[in-house]
């Protein structure tokens, strides 16, 4: 005999069920077209017009500043791309005698 007691989902509920499913389908979509859009990116030169742009480009630009006006250029409004100091490692602990 069953003891427990359904509960009956609300309208909140359902949304946040739908923005879950939304994001797990995003998340499937991208799994889905990563081997398209390597292929796309592969079948072009986005190489060698990275070597043009920064070969007419003064030397003190950074390559971050390339890549930003890139984005910028193509309408990409949500873009940041941004250059981390690489993470070191914790030294070594001396070993006990």
């Amino acid at each position: 005999m069953a003891t427990r007691q359904r509960k009956t989902l609300t309208a909140s509920d359902y949304k946040a069920k739908l923005e879950k499913a939304k994001a797990t389908i995003k998340a499937l979509e991208e799994k889905a077209f990563a081997g398209e859009l390597d292929e796309i990116i592969k079948g072009h030169n986005l190489g060698s017009m990275y070597v043009e742009i920064r070969a007419k480009v003064d030397r003190s630009v950074t390559d971050i500043a390339i890549l930003n006006a890139i984005a910028k250029a193509l309408g990409m409004k949500r873009m940041d791309i941004k250059q981390e100091e690489a993470k070191t490692r914790a030294p070594r602990k001396p070993k006990a005698k």
